[in-house]
């Protein structure tokens, strides 16, 4: 059975995966993928750390929550290579991860995910995809205000437009709304702590990796990083670019089915 380490993006933690970490290890029979899921400093489990500054320096934290897991299953450390997929700056800690101990890593997904060598800045967070979400949001609060209608409770207008931003099938949800903005009332990332998250990623730079498999998957309706970012990933590793139609950068709630079966597929 491969172990799958699963990594979410900025300000996004192991929560955020929705039930598709549950998906990878119930819904295959007899079940292909031991799922562990991790938190980056700063986010999730790990909200009251402080977030670093560069992507090397949130790798020990991760490699001690797979080891603790790996443990707790009592699986071997040193015999249970690992499939690391990671969405967005997930992707990225997932190559700074591999770049360390390639000797631990079977292959690497990356979902959306981008790198400063490779990609404009304007390329990799679209900031004009992120202020039409903005301003979707705040025209329906004043027509629900005007029409007297309420949002769905909890509601939290941030949610909202990280929603809009990052799903093309899901983007006016009531019930992702809902659960985001629950998940944001128990825990969530702090503003110092999201600046600390964006500044590594812009720093990120991809490493050379040798041994280690790497897969590309873009989505083509992606509007926080543009797919081109991708496509140079995929240029740079010298993989097969998969790609996932009316997708959002969030492929995972956009597009579960199709990405567990582009995950089995990869490994076959």
């Amino acid at each position: 059975m491969t172990t799958i380490v699963l990594l979410r993006g900025l300000m996004r933690d192991s929560r955020h995966w929705y039930g598709f970490d549950e998906r990878l290890s119930q819904r295959t029979a007899p079940p292909l993928f031991n799922v562990i899921c991790v938190d980056l400093p700063g986010n999730g489990t790990l909200a009251g750390q402080k977030s670093p500054m560069a992507l090397q320096d949130y790798c020990a934290a991760v490699w001690q929550q797979i080891d603790a897991a790996l443990i707790a299953q009592h699986k071997s450390l040193e015999h249970s290579p690992l499939l690391l997929v990671g969405l967005s700056m997930g992707g990225m800690l997932a190559l700074t991860l591999a770049a360390q101990c390639p000797e631990r890593i079977k292959q690497v997904v990356l979902i959306n995910s981008s790198a400063a060598n490779l990609s404009p800045w304007y390329q990799r967070f679209q900031v004009g995809g992120l202020l039409g979400a903005l301003v979707k949001v705040l025209t329906n609060a004043m027509q629900n205000r005007v029409s007297g209608s309420q949002p769905p409770k909890p509601y939290h207008w941030l949610e909202a437009t990280v929603l809009r931003f990052t799903s093309q099938q899901l983007a006016i949800h009531p019930q992702v709304i809902t659960a985001w903005s629950k998940l944001r009332q128990q825990c969530h990332t702090s503003f110092g702590n999201g600046l600390r998250q964006l500044y590594a990623s812009a720093r990120f730079q991809c490493p050379k990796l040798t041994g280690v498999r790497v897969v590309v998957v873009v989505s083509n309706q992606d509007k926080l990083a543009h797919p081109k970012c991708s496509e140079q990933l995929a240029l740079f590793y010298r993989t097969q670019l998969h790609k996932l139609e009316d997708c959002g950068h969030d492929a995972s709630l956009d597009k579960p089915q199709q990405l567990q079966q582009l995950l089995i597929d990869t490994l076959v």
